[in-house]
């Protein structure tokens, strides 16, 4: 009887062995990703050289802990967009893409559904604006936020105080530093701002572009015509360029050379650019009203892949590996705000004696792009805006043009 009893423990005590064996999170594909984890997959990216490189650091990471899987890099310059519907129509869809959440509706079809933890992301937002119709089909990757930029000896020569790092000033509060930083006339008047772009303008006043489902457009409401008639009102007081100041100009160029005081679509890709800056201090600060949006892009799974697992493994390791995330959001140039929160810190050492704090909270709390299927479409009404409102070159009341655009684009919505 004690023989038998001493045979079920020892056989009890090898299962218990072999168990921690197989759970103890080595690096080898086999204890990570199983013995199917293998062979080589494909990824097309687009980027500058920067970014290009800082994914190669992610890709070297994730070779060395999974050898049996080899990645081929697809490094897509230009046209990423187009170039990629080619490779899909062909039969030559790489297994692993790179995807925007702006874009993304528009390449669903040719994508897996993933099933993603929102929990293991550093906001849920980030897992929905990967979805479409309540599915995901990317993994959030990266975050690209919208903050503004100051001109701190701007502030300081004009007795303005300098803007709380951390909450943002309202849009009342914005206006009326505009127009104590706004001076001079002619080519060396300095603005307030450069000029206001509606697509971050429309959250300060509360107003998003389309309604909660994604089923109408929302450019009628009151909150996006206060927008709009704040934009048209910016540009009649002067506080920023007009259209013919503007003209060929570069706005960016314009407040290096110190003729604008604060700079509300400062995303982190001008990092690098203002790294060199001497001529003034500088300093960024959240957007006002909390406006803006954020840009979050993430990596899509072919439904043609060949070796879906193995891309799989790939798109988990780079978008919740810390080690990865860490690499890609502590690179020098600035590619964007890691995903999971563990990893955020990194990205405030890209500038260490600036506010890039600011980013990090933006890529909290900011709206995330509003995307549909027929952007082409959408975008072609859009241009209405520009065409007829003083917003852009015409003269037409907002107020009229504004639910004209709307019913067009619902048309379009109902369509799709």
């Amino acid at each position: 009887m004690m023989k038998k009893w001493s045979l079920i423990i020892l056989s009890l005590l090898v299962v218990i062995a072999l168990s921690a064996c197989s759970g103890n999170g080595g690096n080898s594909s086999e204890s990570q990703g199983g013995t199917k984890d293998k062979g080589k997959i494909t990824f097309a990216f687009w980027g500058a050289q920067s970014e290009a490189d800082a994914i190669k650091q992610a890709i070297d990471n994730f070779e060395t802990n999974y050898p049996d899987i080899q990645v081929e890099s697809q490094w897509i310059q230009k046209d990423y967009l187009t170039k990629l519907q080619t490779m899909i129509a062909g039969g030559t869809t790489p297994d692993v893409m790179l995807i925007s959440g702006g874009d993304l509706p528009g390449f669903a079809n040719a994508f897996q559904e993933l099933k993603l933890d929102e929990s293991l992301f550093s906001s849920p937002s980030l897992v929905d604006s990967m979805s479409v119709d309540g599915k995901a089909y990317a993994a959030p990757f990266i975050i690209k936020p919208k903050v503004m930029a100051i001109n701190v000896d701007l502030f300081e020569k004009n007795n303005i105080p300098l803007p709380s790092k951390t909450e943002p000033m309202t849009v009342e509060q914005f206006n009326d530093i505009a127009k104590n930083l706004t001076s001079g006339e002619g080519a060396t008047k300095i603005f307030g701002s450069e000029p206001l772009w509606l697509g971050n303008w429309i959250y300060a006043f509360g107003g998003q572009f389309y309604s909660d489902d994604l089923s109408k457009s929302a450019l009628d409401s009151p909150e996006v015509i206060a927008a709009a008639e704040y934009i048209v009102s910016s540009k009649q007081a002067g506080i920023v360029p007009n259209d013919s100041e503007k003209q060929g100009q570069s706005m960016m160029n314009w407040y290096l050379g110190g003729r604008i005081g604060m700079f509300t679509d400062f995303g982190p890709w001008y990092l690098p650019q203002m790294a060199d800056v001497q001529k003034f201090k500088w300093d960024i600060v959240p957007f006002p009203g909390n406006g803006g949006s954020k840009e979050v892009n993430g990596l899509a799974l072919s439904k043609d892949s060949k070796n879906a697992e193995a891309a799989e493994t790939f798109i988990n390791h780079l978008t919740q590996n810390e080690e990865v995330q860490k690499i890609i959001g502590g690179n020098k140039n600035a590619y964007g705000v890691p995903v999971i929160s563990s990893a955020t810190s990194a990205f405030e050492t890209v500038s260490p004696d600036k506010n890039l704090k600011a980013f990090v909270l933006a890529a909290e709390k900011q709206h995330t792009q509003e995307a549909q299927k027929g952007t082409n479409e959408i975008n072609n009404e859009m241009k209405a805006i520009d065409d007829t409102t003083p917003i852009g070159i015409g003269n037409k009341d907002v107020k009229e043009v504004f639910p004209q655009v709307a019913e067009k684009i619902n048309k379009i919505l109902q369509q799709n």
